[in-house]
């Protein structure tokens, strides 16, 4: 009689893991081996524990590949922002946001300030809780983007540029307003929140004020047409205070709170 269940022999096993690309499962294979012995499961939940654990590890590794992908300049979570020297912000309006039904809902969140009041660790905070929640984000400084768009003139790519941003459910915008967009890098960015409007969601970070941003674009019509969308279906939250990056150098170690 065949028996249904042969002896294993190990080399065959690993073959097997390997051709079904259970990488989970080859590598922790003796340790769970070792904990079934010790609790003696029924069959079914043995099966359902190194699914469950096969799971959540291809689930990790699609998270790290979107967390590199969404080109960070740094890891920041919410965690991490100082609410106490950040007073006009509330805590509770972050949670909210936290909870990304505006991305679902394909609306934009606009953070407004001078420099070093957080503008930025928000966008990044925001975004890795957006890439744990299974959405793709990208993350670029809009000096960079509109140099990039602006060098892809030269082989007609703009459009293609602008369909690879649009790939992703969040698009991270950060510091508008430094350098001044000229024509071409107006028009780009027109095209991008134009085509982005109602379909992705963006976060755009900005030193400047509303009133302002008709200086910055080549024409206060195109800024006009820019805002007219960003602001349809949009939170804005406007940050004040000192830089807290002059802050921390000012305050003696003794006194600082970790970023």
């Amino acid at each position: 009689m065949i028996r249904a269940f042969p002896p294993v022999d190990p080399s065959t096993l690993e073959t097997g893991l390997k051709r079904l690309k259970l990488r989970r499962l080859r590598e922790s294979l003796e340790e769970i081996n070792e904990l079934a012995l010790r609790e003696e499961p029924s069959y079914l939940d043995f099966v359902g524990y190194i699914v469950d654990q096969e799971v959540k590890a291809r689930e990790e590794t699609q998270r790290q590949k979107r967390l590199q992908a969404a080109k960070f300049p740094y890891h920041r979570t919410l965690d991490d922002f100082d609410f106490q020297f950040q007073t006009s912000l509330s805590r509770q309006t972050v949670l909210d946001l936290a909870r990304l039904n505006w991305i679902e809902r394909r609306e934009n969140l606009i953070l407004l300030g001078p420099p070093g009041v957080g503008k930025t660790h928000l966008a990044v905070a925001l975004g890795i809780a957006a890439v744990d929640a299974g959405y793709r984000v990208i993350f670029t400084n809009v000096h960079d983007l509109v140099d990039r768009l602006y060098k892809a003139l030269a082989d007609d790519t703009v459009s293609q540029t602008i369909n690879r941003l649009l790939r992703h459910d969040l698009i991270i915008l950060d510091e508008l307003g430094f350098v001044d967009l000229g024509a071409s890098g107006s028009d780009h960015l027109f095209q991008l929140v134009a085509r982005a409007y109602e379909k992705r969601s963006l976060i755009v970070t900005s030193n400047l004020d509303f009133s302002e941003w008709g200086d910055l674009f080549d024409k206060p019509a195109t800024a006009a047409a820019v805002l007219d969308r960003l602001l349809h279906h949009a939170h804005v939250i406007s940050l004040k205070g000192d830089s807290y990056r002059i802050r921390h150098r000012l305050t003696p170690p003794s006194q600082q709170v970790g970023t």
